[in-house]
């Protein structure tokens, strides 16, 4: 799920919802057709963050309307200068354990006694290990078996998947992001973890129109959201082996059927599926 560096004003929406399912799926499902680009899930909503010069208030305003009809909406809105925003996300930011067998921090954290060791620069790019689905990512792929193999990280956001597929002695990786900020941070984050001369590592940035035929993966990673996973899974199958995995998330348990039957249509092995806070993680196989 990409997520650029935040290097302008931005603007934060904060919104609770009574009940919160499933309102907060829903207003994450139109708003993300909008240019938002951070999303954090919230015990009663979603508090969101889009470049302001990019919101077409009008747009915001329906979705706004619409989402009162389903659900009691509390919508408080905000402006977050630049010149604050990586101070206070800094000074929030906690290293990220999962289950003891890696850790994702920032520089300014002491490495841990064991497991992997991942270092992210806490610029808000989304993917730091803070949000579910990077969590659920991270532990599916410590789950796999990925030495030798090469692998695409697809949404890269910060790299963090990419740089766990390297520590866990992937042959090669192949790390995609739309957004330039996330591609800059992916490479920033490739020299803190000693890989920025690695020839195992390639970082571009674009969509899925780069993957082409001459690309193909025993892995692919793709943590961003229903929409563009939809749009995707046959592009992704084009350049998957026969054999391989691909792990999806990027979206909640309520969208698992519809990601399972997409799944199916294209005689993929649906493996496993796994869960945090109403976010999914589907581990899937080519036969």
């Amino acid at each position: 799920m990409s997520r650029a560096f935040i290097r302008e004003d931005y603007l934060k929406v904060e919104i609770t919802f009574e009940p919160v399912l499933p309102a907060r799926e829903v207003a994450i499902g139109w708003l993300s057709e909008l240019p938002f680009e951070v999303f954090e899930s919230t015990e009663h909503g979603v508090i969101v963050y889009a470049p302001n010069k990019f919101i077409n208030q009008n747009e915001l305003i329906q979705i706004k309307t619409n989402l009162e009809a389903i659900a009691s909406v509390k919508w408080k809105e905000s402006i977050v200068k630049t010149e604050n925003w990586n101070a206070a996300w800094e000074s929030d930011y906690e290293p990220v354990n999962i289950e003891g067998r890696a850790m994702v921090r920032a520089p300014f954290h002491a490495a841990p006694p064991s497991g992997l060791d991942i270092v992210i620069a806490p610029h808000m790019s989304f993917g730091t290990g803070h949000h579910d689905t990077t969590w659920l990512m991270i532990r599916m792929l410590l789950d796999l078996d990925v030495k030798g193999k090469k692998v695409l990280d697809m949404g890269c956001g910060t790299g963090v998947l990419a740089l766990t597929a390297l520590k866990l002695k992937a042959s090669f990786v192949l790390a995609i992001d739309i957004e330039k900020g996330a591609y800059e941070n992916t490479r920033e984050n490739a020299a803190l973890n000693g890989f920025e001369n690695e020839n195992r590592l390639s970082v571009k940035c674009g969509d899925v129109t780069l993957l082409g035929q001459h690309h193909h993966h025993d892995v692919i990673l793709a943590n961003i959201n229903r929409n563009i996973l939809l749009q995707d899974l046959e592009s992704y199958d084009e350049v998957l082996n026969t054999g391989g995995n691909i792990a999806l998330s990027g979206f909640f348990t309520g969208d698992v059927p519809v990601l399972q039957k997409a799944i199916k249509t294209l005689g993929w092995a649906c493996l496993e599926v796994s869960e945090s806070d109403g976010w999914a993680c589907i581990l899937c196989g080519k036969t």
